[in-house]
């Protein structure tokens, strides 16, 4: 079974700049900190964020509380989610697919992401990722809870990047 996530936020900034953040290793690192922690485990680009590719993977973990009890009798050491992002940059829309690993768990999600200007000068990024565990019977039930978990994440993630986007205002790209 399979629960599909979907979610989209808004920010006041351009696509021109969120491809310039992409780009950037410290907008990796300034999005995953106020989410637990986290490292870049590898951060690739080519070309530029005009036009040009970015390859992502962090390593994050997941505070005890949000693990689902299934899952937590699983793991040893914790949760640990691996997620690898590529991202197409362009000033103008920005496309990339999204693969989310859990070392020695059943689950697993995968599916894209954009980002495309909205009226006025903002952008939005959309996110639409199907979330699968392959535990028999409790699989569905899980998959929700993991989903209301990601959804928390790209919460705290939108305001890091909110944050980060706004300390670079003014900067030379």
């Amino acid at each position: 079974m399979t629960t599909r996530l979907r979610a989209t936020r808004d920010y006041a900034h351009d696509v021109a700049d969120f491809a310039v953040a992409l780009a950037d290793p410290a907008f990796h690192r300034a999005r995953l900190d106020a989410g637990g922690g986290g490292e870049v485990e590898r951060h690739r680009t080519t070309g530029t964020p005009d036009d040009g590719t970015v390859e992502v993977v962090v390593r994050q973990p997941v505070p005890t509380g949000q693990v689902p009890p299934a899952i937590g009798r699983l793991l040893t050491g914790g949760l640990v989610l691996r997620r690898t992002e590529r991202w197409r940059l362009s000033p103008s829309c920005c496309a990339g697919e999204v693969e989310v690993a859990v070392p020695m768990a059943p689950v697993r999600a995968e599916g894209t992401m954009s980002v495309s200007g909205t009226s006025g000068s903002g952008c939005r990024l959309a996110v639409d990722v199907d979330v699968t565990v392959t535990i028999p019977l409790a699989g569905a039930l899980i998959e929700g809870v993991v989903a209301d978990g990601v959804r928390q994440l790209t919460r705290v993630e939108h305001d890091n990047i909110t944050r980060w986007l706004d300390s670079q205002e003014g900067r030379e790209a």
